[in-house]
């Protein structure tokens, strides 16, 4: 009797301590100081020096919310195989610097084929298309857009340089909650009505999943089908000059069609570019974020009087132009 009368007491002990220690198992695995993202140590080697700068300058930024609950916080680049140059390096190293909630992501040709291939295996037509080009810029484009339709975040050309306004607030306020796509003018002030607006696409914003670039990827997948039947080759014969205009078949002058072609699907009707043209603030149209011409196009376009601050800058380096539309 006096050893079953022990028992319960014994039982109670035990739980106790199984619950204590469960619960210091999780503070201690689960503490904030443990949680990272793994990164992909042979793309970011070369770059880990761009996460060792002193952030203390950017800490009371990287305390406020994000620029968009539904994009994330990450920065797409995708260099050649001359890799990173030294000026591309120091623009990249910048805005990390600048935000330093923002990871960064650089894809490399052979990184950028394996991701096609295991995030969109479920469109092999996709697959078979991207992996077949031969034309470097096209499979450039085309990747931005495949990258920030499976995961969103930021894409950024290996040319472009963040100026002082944080990317956490690039997004109005009250507008963080609706953009799931953001663009911006490249030609809009300055060019007089004659002009063929577009967006630029050297800096994108999205939300995963965003229908607005799904098609524009399947406009590009039908466009690049269409130049192989006209000249009767494989999608691994295409060449640059059968592929015609960069920025029509790929380029900025694609990402807009597409883009107004979904929003006037969602909307049922055109819509009138007037309406977002000439802009000197944001304009929301359903889910896509129009900046104005100075916030990621600043040298693009000439204003009358003082605008909004440049968000980014391009530095045209255009270091896909060769005559197989390929590194310099």
């Amino acid at each position: 009797m006096p050893a079953h009368g022990r028992r319960p007491t014994s039982a109670k002990f035990t739980s106790t301590s199984i619950f204590i220690l469960t619960c210091l198992f999780f503070v201690l695995y689960y503490h904030p100081s443990t949680l990272s993202t793994p990164r992909d140590q042979d793309q970011d080697q070369a770059y880990k020096h761009a996460h060792d700068h002193d952030h203390s300058t950017y800490e009371s930024g990287s305390r406020r919310q994000s620029a968009s609950p539904r994009i994330p916080e990450k920065i797409w680049y995708k260099v050649g195989p001359k890799g990173l140059s030294d000026q591309s390096h120091a623009w990249l190293d910048d805005c990390l610097h600048k935000n330093p909630a923002h990871s960064a992501q650089i894809m490399t040709d052979t990184t950028g084929d394996e991701y096609v291939q295991e995030h969109f295996s479920h469109r092999p037509d996709i697959v078979e298309l991207y992996l077949g080009l031969a034309v470097p810029i096209l499979k450039a484009d085309l990747l931005r857009y495949l990258l920030l339709y499976a995961e969103g975040g930021i894409w950024a050309d290996l040319d472009v340089s963040c100026g002082e306004v944080p990317i956490r607030e690039w997004i109005p306020e009250r507008l963080r909650a609706k953009a799931g796509l953001v663009v911006g003018w490249e030609f809009d002030v300055g060019w007089g009505e004659n002009i063929i607006r577009q967006f630029e696409s050297w800096t994108i914003m999205a939300a995963p999943g965003s229908m607005h670039l799904l098609m524009v990827i399947n406009d590009i997948v039908d466009a690049i089908r269409e130049r192989m039947e006209v000249h009767g080759v494989s999608v691994g014969e295409l060449t640059l000059d059968m592929a015609g205009s960069v920025i029509d078949l790929t380029g900025p002058r694609r990402l807009t069609r597409s883009v107004l072609k979904s929003l006037g699907m969602v909307r049922n009707e055109t819509v009138d570019v007037k309406s977002i043209s000439h802009l000197l603030e944001p304009v929301l149209v359903e889910d896509v974020l129009i900046l104005p011409g100075y916030s990621f196009a600043s040298t693009a376009n000439v204003y009358a009087n003082k605008t909004g601050p440049a968000l980014v800058t391009h530095h045209y380096a255009g270091s896909w132009k060769n005559e197989n539309g390929g590194e310099v």
